[in-house]
């Protein structure tokens, strides 16, 4: 009996579920594109936000730093009244003998030393870049100029801390030789031709004692070079750093 054996041949549906490496391609490619694209959004989105945050802080650290030069100014200004005021008395000291100077004029110009010019920093934005590490919204070059406003602004706090001290050290040379009275008198003067009327005036000093009165006297000469020192090297360039970091910042966040 013959046997017939039926050749196979290749079914063309036979690997009809097997899909082709291309196709596997493309699913990993859009897969990955749709990864990398979320990853670009999100980062997108997160720079968006601390750009909003910086422009925030730029804000209110602009507002600061415009009240803090302002201050500056005025700081400068009573600083530079009472070195006017401690030259007049100097060359008065120099030129004539302590009895042929009105009382008014030491009670008027020894005043200079009995208040202290306290600036205080609005420094609330600084502490809070600082606290919460969000400096690093910031260029660096915008990171180091407020580190370096924030150094000269502490440092000018401290030696105001300075400043009281030797302040209390004047009022009590005062006490020993200017009535409590009189002196509330010179701090209610204000226009020039009261000023001029009282300097004249020959106000009573409570001691004909010399020795403290010049000891005073040598204590307003050495305040008014540390006006002058102060001044210079201290507050000039922290009011023009606070200048230029508030300019930079302007500049920067494009505030009007």
């Amino acid at each position: 009996m013959e046997v017939h054996h039926h050749s196979h041949t290749a079914d063309p549906d036979s690997h009809r579920g097997r899909k082709k490496w291309t196709h596997y391609f493309w699913e990993f490619f859009m897969l990955f594109l749709a990864v990398t694209a979320g990853f670009f959004v999100e980062n997108q989105r997160e720079h968006y936000i601390e750009h909003l945050r910086a422009r925030q802080y730029a804000l209110s650290l602009a507002d600061d730093l415009k009240q803090d030069t302002t201050a500056f100014r005025r700081l400068r200004e009573l600083y530079a009244l009472n070195v006017q005021k401690a030259d007049i008395l100097s060359y008065l000291i120099k030129n004539k003998s302590l009895s042929r100077i009105p009382g008014g004029t030491l009670y008027y110009y020894g005043d200079i030393v009995r208040w202290v010019n306290v600036m205080t920093f609005h420094d609330a934005t600084i502490q809070q870049l600082k606290n919460s590490g969000n400096l690093r919204y910031f260029s660096a070059e915008l990171q180091n100029m407020i580190s370096e406003y924030d150094r000269r602004s502490r440092e000018i706090s401290t030696r105001q801390e300075n400043e009281l001290y030797f302040s209390r050290i004047a009022r009590e040379m005062m006490y020993e030789i200017f009535d409590a009275e009189q002196m509330l008198a010179v701090k209610n003067l204000s226009n020039a031709s009261d000023i001029e009327n009282y300097i004249q005036k020959d106000i009573k000093l409570i001691t004909k004692d010399t020795l403290p009165i010049r000891k005073f006297l040598n204590e307003i000469i050495y305040r008014k070079e540390a006006w002058e020192y102060r001044t210079q090297e201290i507050i000039v360039p922290a009011y023009n750093a606070a200048i230029e970091l508030l300019a930079e910042i302007t500049e920067q966040y494009h505030i009007k």
